[in-house]
């Protein structure tokens, strides 16, 4: 009988002192389930290969600072939950991470080569007309208080309609769309990585 995902990590629990690692390595940081041994580990976003389908990031520390306000900072109890939750949707996430669009990966990269890493786990979900829906969540290297927000909608494996948003203490500052093809890289992660440079070195 093939084993699922699930099966696989049956043994593999989110720990304490994983979440506390992934607390104390910041914004950037990212729990990855590694599909080929199968085992959990903390990562640096910048550092992972994000065309790897072996190296499947569920879980940031963006999701780390919600959820322990959510659990009234129980370190227990949240990690019961992300463990939980993992087992639940590993099977899901890796079947949608197999057929997500290169494009979207190359959004990723982009960001990362621009100095805006991925800080949470990805959502992914499907339209009702069946458009595969990604939405991402970054957090500027040089200054976290600067953030973004990516929204992709795959319609065929050779276009992407997407869309950025950026804030700044929480707050909308601007957003970019476009449709991204092969031919037509996402132009708009440049323009955010100026804009966020511009805000940066004119706050206090």
């Amino acid at each position: 009988m093939l084993l699922t995902h699930r099966d696989r990590f049956q043994d593999e629990e989110i720990t304490v002192d994983m979440l506390c690692d992934l607390d104390r390595a910041g914004p950037g940081a990212l729990l990855v389930a590694d599909l080929r041994r199968p085992a959990f580990r903390i990562s640096r976003a910048r550092h992972l290969d994000q065309f790897s389908r072996g190296q499947l990031p569920i879980y940031g520390h963006g999701d780390l600072r919600h959820d322990l306000n959510c659990h009234d900072h129980d370190w227990e109890e949240t990690a019961d939950a992300v463990t939980d939750t993992t087992w639940d949707q590993l099977d899901y996430w890796t079947s949608y991470s197999r057929d997500m669009s290169p494009l979207v990966r190359t959004l990723r990269r982009d960001m990362g080569l621009r100095g805006m890493d991925l800080n949470r786990r990805p959502v992914l979900s499907f339209a009702l007309d069946g458009t595969r829906l990604v939405k991402d969540s970054f957090t500027l290297r040089a200054d976290p208080r600067i953030t973004f927000v990516s929204h992709s909608g795959q319609h065929d494996p050779a276009s992407l309609q997407a869309s950025l948003d950026m804030f700044q203490h929480g707050q909308f500052v601007t957003g970019w769309t476009q449709l991204v093809t092969h031919e037509a890289p996402p132009e708009f992660v440049r323009q955010a990585a100026q804009q966020a440079e511009l805000h940066r070195s004119a706050q206090p």
